[in-house]
């Protein structure tokens, strides 16, 4: 964790609560008369890098990253480089580093003390910070905030978990924070009152204004192939682990780090019981590439406990019910895999090469087009119904209930949609869907150069990108590993591979019927057909069979009916528990059902922990 407080004037009781927190636990740094930053060190492997003279301090706790010129990457180091190109270029440096990074910086100007807070690109990791009188508080980890100032639980915050999944920056769980959106930093000069917040990295689609015939496809998609190689070979430097799960995304990056020396390579894989039917293809990558192949195996009766587990070591509130077997995963490394101290993730892959949602647009337009009263009507008659709930029930009336599930202001946010929102009966205020898409729109605005123009492909892209993978797929890992002292790295999306992509044409990236047919042709080097363009059932984890266990049931069910339960001044807990009785009898529901019900459990289980 890294974090500070700057200030004009300092308040007493904000410093007292912070000295409180930080305790002989944390690294101060007296960077001025005005601010104080502090540090943990969570990497075995490496100290945080703090730089500080007299008018520049800077920290991160990432792997800093930068093309050295010679067709390589080499680490850039935060004391040694970083500050003369932060002269040189101002936030304009930013733009340098190729990896996910976080970056705190306080520098001295004629207009007084400036504080510089920066969030990854397209990853997880955020700043999160606190105004207060005369000055900011800030940190990566939103629990340390709360160390220090109270917890105003946010109900849109709720609301936004529950519907998109995740909850938009700034707004977090709390009311009284904010965060610096992905691929931003925030500016202040302490004491002025401005704060302002500002893209360093958009994308860009030169693919919409070329024409590329479908055989030249090969040679369009190799400048991305020498990235994902470069990229490999300046981490295995690092003998890192990698998550293999039989996947193409985990496969094909495996097989590149195999092309360069190091220790063997260690392959991590999470299986759901006996008969889980990736773990046959998993095991044959691993073999291919001799990897050493850890195995950890999730069983039912210890979903309580890996359910607590996740909810500990996950910095903030978000729905993906994949956390649970990655939490397990992180744990099974950092006990039984000795000296790793990197896994390698491949989050980012879908989003950037091919992912489905690219093809819907005119279920999209039709679904906008439904009208709004004729759904809320479907969903009013239909609440009792169990063709909006149940997976085994398909045909005309399934696929009209599926229309009316929800409803949104801009067609392009109906794939965010998380949840069937309108059978939930929820009790929101009228005005939460407007501020959720407004908020949610000016991200992806500011993360795409001139995005009016772009085609709903490129508009869809940067969704996927900066929602769905940076808010909820890389959210599953990032903060569980730090806490870990495990530096989890998502080579997929580092700058050259987000800008790369952009090149790549639409009709290559869904070839006919082929999702992701970039990185599935480059894995043919390496694996046969059958492996590549078999069926894939996903890393899903069996929450519904863990739902029809007892004792796991009955623990979810007494979280939603605690006195003091937050989701429930939105959700109807008459809700929760018709769906939980449903799961207990062995009812199969549908996806939306089990992301609704995973969302508001681990929201409920998360506020209830750390809002104390």
């Amino acid at each position: 964790m890294i974090g500070g407080y700057a200030f004009l004037n300092k308040n007493k009781g904000v410093m007292d609560r912070l000295n409180n927190a930080l305790g002989k636990a944390y690294n101060r740094i007296e960077c001025s008369e005005n601010a104080i930053l502090f540090h943990d060190n969570p990497f075995m492997d490496t100290n945080t890098a703090v730089y500080s003279s007299e008018n520049m301090t800077m920290i991160s706790q990432d792997l800093l990253v930068a093309d050295n010129g010679s067709g390589n990457y080499a680490t850039v180091d935060l004391r040694d480089d970083f500050p003369d190109l932060f002269r040189l270029k101002h936030t304009d440096a930013f733009k340098d580093i190729v990896s996910e990074f976080r970056m705190i910086i306080i520098a001295q100007s004629n207009e007084g003390t400036d504080l510089y807070l920066t969030s990854n690109r397209a990853g997880n990791g955020r700043i999160y910070y606190h105004i207060v009188d005369s000055g900011i508080l800030f940190s990566s980890d939103i629990r340390f905030l709360l160390k220090i100032i109270p917890f105003e639980l946010n109900p849109l915050g709720v609301y936004a978990i529950i519907k998109y999944g995740a909850i938009p920056e700034p707004l977090t769980i709390s009311k009284n924070i904010s965060a610096v959106p992905a691929a931003h930093f925030l500016h202040t000069t302490i004491g002025r009152g401005i704060v302002r917040t500002k893209a360093y990295f958009q994308f860009e689609f030169p693919c919409e204004n070329t024409q590329v015939a479908p055989s030249d496809f090969d040679e369009i998609i190799q400048p991305a192939k020498r990235e994902l190689r470069k990229s490999a070979k300046f981490l295995r430097r690092f003998d890192p682990a990698i998550l293999i799960s039989g996947g193409i995304d985990s496969s094909l990056y495996a097989a590149y780090l195999n092309e360069f020396e190091g220790a063997r390579l260690q392959g991590i894989n999470c299986t759901f019981g006996d008969n889980d039917p990736e773990f046959e293809f998993a095991q044959a990558l691993a073999g291919k590439v001799n990897a050493e192949f850890h195995v950890g195996k999730m069983e039912t009766e210890n979903a309580v406990r890996i359910l607590a587990d996740t909810v500990a070591l996950t910095s903030h509130p978000f729905a993906d019910f994949s956390s649970m077997p990655i939490v397990f995963i992180l744990k099974y490394m950092k006990e039984h895999v000795g000296g790793a101290g990197m896994l390698i993730e491949g989050n980012g892959a879908d989003d950037c090469f091919g992912f489905p949602a690219l093809t819907i647009q005119s279920k999209m337009l039709l679904k906008q087009r439904f009208p709004k009263t004729l759904k809320n009507t479907i969903a009013t008659l239909s609440q009792n119904s169990r063709y909006w709930k149940w997976r085994s029930h398909e045909g005309f009336w399934a696929r009209v209930l599926a229309l009316a599930d929800s409803h949104e202001i801009d067609y392009l946010n109906h794939f965010l949609v998380n949840s069937p929102i309108n059978y939930l009966q929820l009790n929101i205020e009228r005005n939460w869907d407007k501020v959720l898409v407004k908020t949610m729109d000016s991200v992806f605005t500011a993360c795409a150069k001139d995005h009016d123009a772009l085609s709903f492909e490129a508009k869809t892209t940067v969704r996927q990108l900066m929602h769905i993978n940076s808010r909820r797929w890389a959210a599953k890992a990032y903060s569980v590993g730090e806490n870990l002292g495990i530096h989890v790295v998502y080579p997929y999306i580092w700058r050259d591979v987000l800008t790369l992509q952009g090149a790549i044409p639409w009709a290559a990236k869904v070839n006919n019927g082929i999702v992701k047919w970039p990185l599935k042709r480059m894995l043919e080097e390496f694996m046969p057909n059958e492996f590549i363009y078999r069926g894939k059932s996903g890393f899903v984890p069996p929450f519904a069979q863990w739902l029809t266990c007892k004792d796991f049931n009955n623990a979810v069910r007494n979280i939603f009916t605690q006195t003091n339960a937050a989701v429930t001044n939105i959700v109807p807990v008459k809700i929760i528990n018709e769906l939980l009785d449903d799961a207990l009898s062995g009812i199969n529901l549908r996806f939306p059902v089990l992301n609704f019900l995973w969302a508001a459990l681990f929201t409920e289980m998360w506020i209830q922990k750390y809002k104390k």
